[in-house]
């Protein structure tokens, strides 16, 4: 980002280089998630690769792929992953579920024209799918190991960041069903997802992200009449009590999901979006600038 933001071929350069050191770790990922595994590396490197085509950062993110497929986990209703910080059954949600997944699946389908990529995602998101709550207007929290079925409204569990793997996933998978699930995962965000800390992961100003990236992609700027008294509520409430970070107690603490980096980023992202990608999406920069590195 920065080596696109300064124009410095030399920073891309790094990033490359860090690129070269992922294939030993791949193959050792127990993780897979967006947080810390596979998932996440797969968006990274196609962010990378809009920035910097090269044909190595495609093979490793296609070693990642491959990586996913083979530790799907074969369920009755799709498929799933199981993260050592889940439990013992495949998660819903973005961070560390389905949702996920399958949105990077999907655009390294699209960008590498290998079906059994968008196959998985599709299975995927059919397993979620088996887990949606009508009464909640949301999709179950399966960390839990009660029969509460409880829900949370989040980027990392819950309808924000389901949604917002729906509208990353949307131009390569469009369909009624999906549109439903973005307007459910809207509806069930602005009604429930405000009002406690102000962090990326599981504050507002991650699930304000959901509202600005569906105002854009669905063209629908209607929804800036939602976003913004909810963006004066979180600005008055910094202005009045401080930060409230996502942590025990609400203190402050740095950090980018959970403390004050991430608090200083929505608000840029608040003030400038069309400048300010969305970092939980792992979007690439949004200044159209391609590199070539010289040898």
């Amino acid at each position: 980002h920065l080596g696109t933001l300064w124009q410095n071929p030399d920073l891309i350069a790094d990033a490359v280089t860090l690129v070269e050191k992922l294939p030993a770790l791949i193959v050792q990922d127990q993780q897979l998630d967006i947080i810390a595994g596979a998932a996440g590396c797969i968006a990274s490197l196609l962010s990378l690769y809009q920035v910097f085509p090269d044909d190595l950062i495609l093979d490793v993110a296609l070693e990642c792929g491959e990586h996913l497929l083979n530790q799907a986990q074969i369920m009755d209703d799709g498929i799933g992953w199981i993260s050592p910080s889940g439990g013992k059954q495949p998660l819903t949600g973005f961070a560390h579920g389905a949702a996920g997944f399958a949105s990077v699946l999907l655009e390294l389908a699209h960008i590498t024209g290998k079906q059994e990529f968008q196959s998985a995602a599709i299975k995927a998101i059919n397993y979620e799918r088996r887990h949606f709550s009508p009464e909640a207007g949301n999709w179950l929290d399966l960390r839990s190991t009660d029969t509460t079925n409880q829900c949370m409204t989040a980027w990392c569990h819950g309808a924000p960041g389901i949604g917002l793997g729906r509208l990353r996933g949307l131009k390569y998978l469009d369909d009624p069903e999906i549109h439903q699930e973005i307007a459910i995962a809207i509806h069930t965000t602005i009604n429930q997802g405000f009002g406690d800390n102000q962090c990326l992961c599981h504050g507002d100003l991650g699930n304000l992200d959901l509202l600005l990236l569906a105002s854009k992609i669905l063209n629908q700027p209607e929804l800036i009449s939602h976003t913004s008294p909810i963006a004066s509520q979180i600005l008055n409430r910094i202005h009045q009590h401080n930060f409230y970070c996502g942590v025990p107690l609400a203190i402050e603490t740095p950090g980018l999901m959970t403390g004050l980096a991430g608090i200083g980023y929505g608000c840029l992202r608040l003030a400038h979006p069309e400048k300010i990608p969305s970092i939980l999406l792992l979007e690439p920069p949004h200044l159209n600038s391609k590199f070539k590195i010289q040898n």
